[in-house]
Order: C-alpha cells, then sequence, then structure tokens
C-alpha cells in the first residue's frame, strides 16, 4: 500500500467481521485512508474509514471542542474542493488480503498530500491506537479491533 493512500476494502473483510460497529462498506464504495504499519505485527495495517457526513462530524467536534474535551477521534479536510471526514475512532488493522483496490477520483488514486493534515490524523490515530490497545472504550459503538487484529495474525501466522 502507499503511504497515505486510500484504498477499497473487499467486502468479504466485513462479512468475515461482522462486528455491528463497523462502519458499513458500502459494497466497496467506501474510501479507507491508510494511516500505518501496525506497530507490533508485520503485515498488518491500519485504515480510518471516511465519511462525507460532514455536519454530524463537525457537530461532535464542536460539542467536544465546547466541553473541552481532546478530539482525536475525528478530522475534517479538503479533498479536490470537497471535505472529506476521517472516523479515527472507528479505524481497524487489515491485511493485503482484504484491499480490493486503490480508491480513484477520475481514474487517479486519492492520496492525501498536505503534510499538515497528514502530521494530524497521524498524531490523532497514533493516540487513539494508543488507547484502544490500553482497553480504553472511546465510544459506546467502537468495534472491536483487538479482536479482529488477533485473527488477522493467526491468519498472517498461518500464511507464513
Amino acid at each position: 500500500m502507499v503511504n497515505y493512500g486510500c484504498y477499497r476494502i473487499k467486502d468479504s473483510f466485513f462479512e468475515r467481521f461482522t462486528d455491528p460497529y463497523l462502519k458499513g462498506n458500502k459494497k466497496e464504495s467506501r474510501p479507507h485512508y491508510y494511516c500505518f504499519a501496525d506497530k507490533e505485527v508485520r503485515g498488518l495495517y491500519w485504515v480510518i474509514p471516511m465519511s462525507h457526513k460532514i455536519n454530524k462530524v463537525q457537530r461532535i467536534i464542536d460539542d467536544r471542542t465546547a466541553k473541552h474535551k481532546p478530539c482525536d477521534i475525528l478530522h475534517i479536510i479538503n479533498i479536490n474542493g470537497d471535505k472529506s471526514a476521517f472516523l479515527i475512532q472507528d479505524m481497524f488493522p487489515i491485511t493485503d488480503d482484504y484491499i480490493e483496490r486503490p480508491y480513484t477520483i477520475n481514474g487517479v488514486h486519492l492520496i492525501i498530500k498536505d503534510l499538515t493534515d497528514i502530521e494530524a490524523i497521524r498524531r490523532k490515530a497514533n493516540n487513539v491506537y494508543r488507547l484502544i490497545h490500553s482497553h480504553v472504550k472511546l465510544n459506546p459503538t467502537q468495534p472491536n479491533v483487538l479482536f479482529i487484529k488477533n485473527k488477522l495474525i493467526e491468519d498472517l501466522k498461518i500464511n507464513l
């Protein structure tokens, strides 16, 4: 996978991992941002679902900010003149086997290029990663990504 690239995930991933809190794949059309390789397991990658529900995400950000709470769980950026929300709280691990193909716009692989956005998303994602691995529940609808991670680790061991 290309650093900072967006990808389509195979429906087979969501059929295998039927966690009700994983963001719907929308028939392999939802873009997922490749954030980073897992810090502990080679061949495991963390992706962040993206959304165009900007008003909903902005309300959550505004609410958290008004209450002086950190907002590492979401991030909004401009991509090709449109806003996209990164649902960092819903990030999950994946392996190459479940990548359908690059997410493209007009035939061009969508790769985030703004270094400020890349760094902000990475910082937030690293914090969420740390909290997840400390078994902190970020919200009531958080998918069980540690279960998914363990299953994917088993798959990687089998394929060695």
